[in-house]
């Protein structure tokens, strides 16, 4: 099993759109072949204690997959080349973690 943290920094501004091309695309993901978890979201408004604050202009999708081959296999499907056009000057920055769950 493979997770995916993948924080994304839009535009000012943009991160609802950023968000919508997601969840746009969030179903024929989870139909992928190896995928058990694809959940486009932003923080939650209250933060979680007094130091943190929600993040402006952020998504942040959460995933697991089976193994490296079926994340890879996603990143080439029509669908996410479609979103990544789709946001091409929205997003200005992408921090992907891959972890291994223990």
């Amino acid at each position: 099993m493979l997770w995916v943290i993948a924080t994304i920094t839009t535009a000012p501004g943009r991160d609802r759109d950023v968000l919508n091309a997601l969840l746009d695309v969030a179903t024929t993901v989870r139909q992928e072949a190896g995928c058990h978890l694809y959940q486009p979201s932003q923080d939650h408004p209250e933060g979680l204690t007094a130091d943190t604050s929600p993040r402006r202009d952020t998504v942040t999708i959460i995933e697991a997959w089976d193994s490296r081959q079926a994340l890879d296999e996603h990143l080439e499907t029509p669908h996410m080349a479609r979103f990544r056009e789709q946001t091409e000057g929205w997003v200005i920055e992408r921090d992907i973690r891959l972890l291994s769950p223990r």
